[in-house]
């Protein structure tokens, strides 16, 4: 049997277009709406930072705000769950546009920081992993996904967004348990398989991608450029609605290691034959992002765990400092502790190489895009862009 994957066409931020693009391509995607009446319907939207909604990095408020009315129109209760980095939520929610939305709809907001262990016996590297304990306490789960290019990940999708569950810089501490890219999707899969197989009594998860407008480039915080794109995609198996984003964005799905690994697991689709696109075609909504630039998704992975590989053949990440107001959040967020405070003098923040992994969380979550990527010194030589 092919996995359905819904994708629609939808080119604005339209409040009623969307609620019938959402409620049309879901039910498409085999969900039925009616089973929601007196459920509890966890909703998680991307809300990495507090960040306006036009610049693409969050989900955006009007998609919310059309998932949880028809949520309520089918007589469930929307609960919104997330976990920005180390921000806080209050904050993010207000400064994304979702504080009107949750007070006008009366949308209940969970408590994300009690955590509690998610365990998958199948799993490839995390056999447990905590996550935020609401999550257990919901009947079905919604996945508001938002598309974007990703430095690390290549790209940011349903799969890479269940990353979300676990609370604040847990999430960074996890690069450096785990900084090898190929390693990193593999427990990606981990957290998703357990999400979809061990939160037992048959709890139903499902992804809706807001592609309005997504981002391209250096993704997926404020370094990367919104973009217009309008779709939507839905879909019950996050590999398969992945698959069809990065194609339908004229990405290489070779480079997006969650679809590499994600065929090879037992739990989803085994190639691109086992998926059906119903609604509009790839080929009449396709279009070509900016992929981000990182080498490590060249054909080769490399192997980041050595020094001279990393220093002089991977990108680094590095401040601006004409951007920079020494807010100090990458050095916050940096799980390796390879950045510190500048020298008498300085205007940016100092970055230790030796210890940098790569995982460039800290261009993710700089508020003022003020960090870049700087090539490796003997990238030229080999040719990488």
């Amino acid at each position: 049997m092919k996995t359905i994957v819904a994708l629609m066409r939808c080119k604005e931020y339209d409040f009623e277009t969307l609620k019938d693009v959402v409620a049309r391509g879901v039910t498409a995607a085999g969900f039925d709406l009616s089973s929601l009446g007196g459920l509890r319907v966890a909703l998680k939207p991307n809300l990495l930072m507090p960040s306006h909604p036009d610049k693409c990095v969050v989900t955006h408020p009007v998609f919310f705000r059309a998932v949880a009315s028809i949520v309520k129109d089918y007589g469930g209760h929307p609960v919104l769950i997330e976990n920005p980095n180390f921000f806080s939520l209050e904050n993010t929610l207000k400064k994304a546009g979702y504080g009107p939305i949750v007070e006008e709809l009366g949308i209940e907001v969970a408590d994300p920081v009690p955590t509690r262990p998610l365990h998958w016996e199948h799993a490839k590297l995390y056999r447990t992993i905590d996550i935020s304990a609401a999550y257990f306490e919901a009947d079905v789960i919604l996945n508001l996904v938002k598309f974007k290019t990703h430095s690390y990940s290549y790209v940011t999708g349903a799969v890479k967004h269940w990353f979300g569950t676990i609370p604040g810089l847990k999430k960074s501490r996890m690069h450096m348990r785990v900084p090898d890219q190929m390693d990193f999707a593999d427990y990606l899969l981990d957290l998703y398989g357990g999400l979809k197989y061990g939160l037992g009594d048959g709890r139903r998860i499902f992804h809706i991608v807001d592609g309005v407008r997504s981002m391209e480039g250096e993704g997926p915080g404020p370094t990367g450029s919104p973009r217009d794109w309008g779709v939507v995609i839905a879909g019950e198996d996050a590999i398969a609605v992945d698959w069809v984003a990065v194609k339908t964005a004229g990405l290489d799905a070779d480079k997006a290691y969650t679809l590499v690994q994600g065929f090879k697991r037992d739990f989803g689709p085994n190639s691109p034959d086992d998926i059906q696109v119903l609604g509009e075609s790839i080929q009449d909504l396709a279009c070509r992002f900016t992929p981000p630039k990182n080498t490590v998704y060249g054909g080769v992975v490399w192997p980041l765990t050595s020094k001279t590989v990393k220093n002089w053949l991977v990108e680094k990440p590095a401040p601006n400092p004409e951007k920079c107001v020494l807010c100090y959040q990458c050095m916050k967020t940096c799980p390796a502790e390879a950045i510190s405070k500048p020298r008498e003098g300085k205007k940016t923040p100092v970055f230790d190489y030796r210890k940098c992994i790569r995982c460039f969380c800290c261009m993710e979550i700089c508020p003022e895009a003020a960090i870049g990527l700087k090539k490796g010194t003997l990238q030229w030589l080999f040719s990488f862009k």
